[in-house]
């Protein structure tokens, strides 16, 4: 084990003078259980929708319009979680439609939902995965193709380190390790060797040339907090290495590993004044060139978690490289009301107008975030 761990405040220090913070504009799109949120042009008319839970929600044609909720399946409620833990939009079968492929913890399944169209016909369900709990789900880029289609999984129990690679309608099962080293999971390019490596609590297993054929070696050169959610590759200090952020999901924090080289690695705070945080999106919010993240509190994550029944909060944390620190700057969106955020935070520009929104759901609802900054998209 070669992780150093330096809990510096210098380090993880916020700002005295705070940049402006970004507007939002918050509109609850459900009250009901949620715990994903999707972006995704569900009905062709090229305006993106929004899918969570059992329902999707239609974007009114007039800017500004409420948006029409369309329900679309059944799912099971236990213990207040509704049973879907990611959505994913993917055109599984090729006939211009874009799908959902779906996770659930209690079901033990991952499955894909078939857009019917116009139709009228219900969305039919195919099973992907029957063996294993599924904590959540990313599609990214495994095969190096250059397309984000295949599927990795954060199983839990017995589950092993496992990727699914669509081909010609179906997914093939690869397994990369028995083991699949705790919760959490993400993947990226580590050794910037142009393939997207497997990032675990635990180390990180190196993507070989033929990934869907070949072994892929474990590095085990650092072990996170115990429950991490998602894990991202980013080269956060600008030294040329790429590091590991991730955030502790059932307990406070949030933190980064800075590699330092030969396999050594060392673990920074960025925060630690609220728990919690399951999903992260890595996204430019205020538009100044440089990757900021989004992050929030899931609501009633385990009751027992410390923390568990603290006021909600939603933000966004943007840093500045200095010679000898990283500075992170914390950013409230929204705070203390019914808004968390639950397994998905779906980031894009959804009306068109240059800048990025985002949605999430949660056991209190689906909620749609408007940025409304003033930047317009050009020629607007």
């Amino acid at each position: 084990m070669r992780l150093t761990i330096l809990f510096l405040a210098a380090l993880a220090a916020y700002s005295a003078v705070r940049p402006a913070d970004v507007p939002f504009k918050k509109l609850q799109l459900d009250a009901g259980a949620n715990e994903t949120a999707a972006f995704a042009d569900l009905n062709g008319d090229g305006k993106l929708d929004i899918v969570s839970g059992e329902n999707w929600y239609e974007q009114s044609k007039v800017k500004g319009g409420d948006w029409k909720k369309h329900h679309f399946r059944e799912l099971g409620y236990f213990n207040n979680y509704i049973d879907a833990f990611s959505d994913l939009p993917l055109d599984v079968n090729g006939d211009g439609k874009i799908d959902i492929v779906s996770c659930t913890w209690f079901g033990k399944k991952i499955s894909w939902y078939q857009n019917p169209g116009k139709t009228g016909e219900p969305w039919k369900e195919h099973l992907i995965e029957t063996q294993w709990n599924v904590e959540f789900m990313f599609l990214v880029d495994l095969n190096n193709d250059g397309k984000a289609q295949e599927l990795l999984p954060q199983f839990g129990g017995k589950g092993p380190t496992t990727w699914y690679e669509l081909k010609n309608g179906a997914f093939v099962r690869h397994i990369v390790h028995p083991d699949n080293f705790g919760h959490g999971i993400g993947a990226g390019d580590i050794n910037k060797d142009g393939r997207a490596d497997i990032l675990t609590p635990k180390g990180w297993l190196e993507s070989p040339a033929n990934p869907a054929e070949t072994t892929w070696k474990l590095h085990a050169e650092w072990t996170a907090k115990k429950h991490t959610g998602f894990l991202h590759v980013v080269d956060i200090d600008g030294d040329g290495k790429n590091d590991v952020f991730y955030p502790h999901a059932h307990d406070y924090g949030i933190f980064w590993l800075r590699q330092d080289g030969d396999g050594k690695w060392t673990e920074f705070k960025i925060d630690d004044a609220w728990s919690q945080a399951h999903a992260t999106a890595f996204v430019d919010i205020n538009g100044d060139g440089q990757k900021d993240f989004i992050a929030g509190k899931r609501f009633w994550a385990h009751d027992h978690d410390p923390g568990a029944q603290e006021p909600l909060g939603i933000y966004w944390y943007e840093w500045r490289k200095t010679d000898k620190t990283v500075e992170w700057i914390r950013h409230v969106i929204d705070y203390s009301s019914s808004a968390g955020a639950g397994m998905q935070i779906a980031v894009a520009d959804f009306d068109g107008d240059g800048d990025l929104d985002f949605a999430v759901g949660g056991k209190s609802g689906a909620f749609l975030f408007e940025n409304t900054s003033p930047r317009k998209a050009p020629g607007k």
